[in-house]
């Protein structure tokens, strides 16, 4: 169905893989919108990852946009750590609703912030809230990151891969061409799936929700991917 009206239909599952020399699986989840209003939401996005199972859930910014919301995203933090690690980032509404009181929420929910910090998911792959320096050879470097205008930086410092949100696609598609989805590629350079320069591949999420809830042809998504031999 082109048409999408108030995030009542499917939530998409991409899915990608990477080869690196540990296995992981990973699942980002951007732009969640949560407003008090939003309860659908949240058990979209906890059916997949129950169903997925992956090894960490990356928020990727966005997660409330306004106090409202706090309830919502501390119910869904609370269901989706009885099966994984979870971690966030920061973005733009996490500004306009207060970013430490969108954290002291994360926290205190039980999930960690990434903002300018990196852990380990294995011993071989590292995840990164800030394009900061990448690691030694034979790391599999991924920067969590909201906005993709980070990609440039990314690929200077050597990250191989950049998951990022923040355009939703721009909420309506006629066509694609490139890899770029129109017309939103007219405004925004990265307004498409993914890219690859270099080494560094960026995935940009269409996201799961929307302040605005009306898309045209761009399905809502998470992003799942597995890391390791093919």
């Amino acid at each position: 169905m082109a048409l999408e009206i108030a995030a009542r239909g499917r939530l998409t599952v991409r899915r990608q893989h990477f080869t690196a020399s540990s296995s992981a699986t990973l699942l980002y989840a951007s732009d969640l919108h949560l407003s008090g209003y939003t309860r659908h939401i949240i058990e979209q996005v906890a059916q997949v990852v129950e169903t997925a199972k992956p090894d960490v859930v990356l928020l990727g910014g966005d997660m409330a946009d306004s106090p409202r919301g706090f309830p919502e995203l501390t119910s869904l933090i609370h269901f989706l750590r009885r099966i994984c690690p979870i971690w966030a980032v920061s973005g733009n509404h996490e500004r306009y609703v207060g970013v430490d009181r969108v954290r002291d929420c994360v926290e205190a929910a039980g999930a960690r912030w990434l903002d300018n910090t990196t852990f380990f998911l294995t011993p071989t792959i590292r995840i990164a809230g800030a394009a900061c320096s990448a690691a030694a050879s034979g790391i599999f470097s991924i920067l969590c990151a909201h906005e993709p205008d980070v990609f440039p930086q990314a690929i200077q410092n050597g990250y191989h891969l950049v998951l990022a949100g923040h355009l939703h696609g721009s909420q309506v598609v006629l066509g694609s061409h490139r890899g770029k989805l129109y017309p939103g590629a007219l405004f925004f350079e990265w307004n498409g799936n993914a890219f690859t320069q270099n080494t560094t591949t960026m995935l940009v999420s269409r996201g799961v929700n929307d302040t605005l809830p009306i898309r045209w042809n761009c399905p809502r998504e998470v992003i799942l991917c597995s890391i390791g031999s093919l």
